[in-house]
């Protein structure tokens, strides 16, 4: 009788934390789709990488909530590890990286992670699965040898804290240029729930097995919810302000926050792409590393403290195609600065519409 009502309580609180898995999944599903759709627009390595990642983190929270509803199996249990276990969280590290130094991995990055990808999946698919424990255990049934356990350490404490560190990181460089504050409330929100996600791995190895994905599910809500209060920018610009068909101009006294991807309503085309790329890359960098990213677009800087009367043209034609809150940023810069980024948008960027025409 007794053991009657156990089996029954347990089948209950068994439906009751299956329903964590399911809300990781679900909200998985939509960073997949949201990101997924900014990468379609306009691919980029750490949409790319996110994307993939956020379909891993799916995939696992998929074999967590059927191995609780039908029964674990050898094989969910190894697709469970290789995915949440193992994988995800070096996949949002690699994703981040790219946002902070994209041109200095890029060259070996993605050797690197399909090696470790390899490298684990091996271990996992060697690593014996106790099925006597399977019904009891779950997941926890696989066996994992030295290997298995440094992959896993290494991928998860290292790529926490590639994730925590850059995401706040990047928030306190926001901070201190007084620019883009969604974006920034986005990064320590993305930390938070990175923080939250490993804190559930944490107490899992502490025993508490039940609480995995609580943590899980609500780590990645509030991950996703970084994820979208970095893209309102864009979706307040193109999408609210262009349905009313407003230009950041015509706001009469009203301190606009520096945004990306707010550009004049009359760019079209590569040129729109151009001042995006401005905005949303360049004009957020402090002096020092705008000089960097121009001189890699081939525009060294110029030792002047005054504009010339041709440089104060190109810039004064820069300044009128962005919004108010982007010429605010440009006028801090100091004039060869001003130059430099001038001189890149007409000579570079703007260059290339008349190479691509004429090829």
């Amino acid at each position: 009788m007794h053991r009657r009502t156990n089996l029954r309580a347990a089948g209950r609180q068994g439906r009751i934390l299956v329903v964590f898995p399911l809300i990781a999944f679900v909200v998985s599903l939509c960073c997949m789709a949201v990101i997924g759709k900014d990468t379609l627009r306009r691919p980029r390595p750490d949409r790319i990488v996110w994307t993939i990642a956020f379909a891993i983190f799916a995939i696992a929270a998929g074999a967590e909530m059927i191995g609780s509803l039908s029964g674990w199996t050898p094989a969910i249990v190894r697709i469970y590890y290789v995915t949440g276990a193992v994988l995800v969280v070096g996949y949002l590290a690699l994703g981040e990286l790219y946002l902070l130094a994209s041109s200095r991995i890029s060259k070996f990055a993605p050797g690197v992670m399909w090696l470790i990808t390899a490298l684990a999946i091996t271990l996992v698919l060697d690593a014996p699965v106790d099925e006597r424990l399977l019904a009891h255990d779950g997941w926890e049934a696989l066996e994992r040898n030295i290997g298995l356990t440094a992959v896993t350490l290494f991928l998860n404490i290292g790529g926490s804290l590639i994730l925590i560190a850059g995401a706040l990181w990047s928030a306190w460089k926001f901070r201190k240029l007084g620019t883009q504050r969604r974006r920034m409330i986005g990064c320590i929100l993305i930390a938070l729930g990175t923080f939250i996600v490993a804190s559930g791995g944490t107490v899992t190895r502490l025993g508490h097995r039940e609480y995995l994905y609580i943590a899980m599910s609500i780590g990645i809500a509030v991950i996703f919810a970084g994820v979208l209060e970095t893209r309102r920018s864009d979706q307040d610009s193109r999408g609210l302000r262009a349905l009313l068909g407003l230009n950041p101009r015509e706001d009469t006294g009203k301190i606009i926050p520096f945004q990306p991807g707010i550009v004049s309503r009359n760019a079209r085309g590569n040129d729109a792409q151009a001042l995006d790329y401005l905005i949303e890359r360049l004009l957020p960098l402090d002096e020092a590393a705008l000089d960097r990213n121009c001189r890699e677009w081939s525009v060294d800087r110029l030792d002047i403290d005054a504009l010339e009367r041709s440089q104060a043209h190109q810039v004064w034609s820069l300044r009128t195609r962005l919004d108010p809150a982007a010429q605010q940023r440009l006028d801090e810069l100091s004039p060869a600065t001003r130059a430099q980024l001038a001189e890149l948008y007409f000579e570079v960027f703007r260059a290339s519409e008349h190479v691509g025409q004429t090829g």
